[in-house]
């Protein structure tokens, strides 16, 4: 029993031949050789990519991909801003100075940190803080009290010398430095 063809599929095999003898026809040996090199990349890369662990970074990629995206947004922020080309040059810095750093430096940095650490701790437990804030504050009402106004004159100097304001601030200066010298030649 033979079956017959269909006209249809008949006219579609034609045209598919018709087709496939163009395509070899305008195909090289080039060409060829071309497309196979990059079959064989292709190949390759998709071997590298196959590996156990990027398989189980794809796996856990669904999970952190929000994590991931907008951890990529700020790092082009960062980019856009020139905050991330600083940060580079920081690190090269960094590693600059890392290299040329030997171990007494390094020692004698440290020694100095924990000096200074030592001193504002010091300066914490004596008022410090408040006491520079205090001063500031004064300062500032002085300038404010000052602004637009003339120069003392020498009858006005010792007019605010009656007031107790400033006899009291007259007295705390004058300790200050009746006990500077001993404390900075110690």
């Amino acid at each position: 029993m033979v079956l017959e063809t269909p006209q249809s599929q008949i006219i579609e095999q034609d045209q598919l031949k018709s087709f496939t003898d163009a395509v070899l026809k305008g195909i090289t040996g080039e060409m060829v050789s071309s497309m196979a090199e990059k079959g064989v990349k292709m190949v390759e890369m998709a071997d590298d990519i196959l590996q156990p662990e990027t398989i189980s970074l794809l796996k856990v990629l669904p999970e952190v991909s929000a994590s991931l995206e907008r951890t990529l947004m700020e790092v082009k922020r960062l980019e856009e801003s020139g905050v991330l080309k600083s940060l580079m040059q920081l690190a090269d810095l960094a590693a600059s100075m890392k290299k040329g750093m030997t171990g007494p430096m390094v020692t004698d940095m440290v020694e100095k940190a924990v000096g200074g650490i030592e001193i504002a701790d010091s300066l914490i437990q004596l008022g410090a803080l408040d006491l520079v804030e205090g001063m500031l504050k004064a300062f500032d009402e002085a300038k404010k009290d000052r602004t637009g106004k003339a120069p003392l004159t020498s009858i006005q100097l010792m007019k605010a010398l009656t007031t107790k304001e400033t006899r009291e601030g007259m007295g705390l200066m004058v300790s200050l430095l009746k006990f500077l010298p001993n404390e900075i030649l110690k």
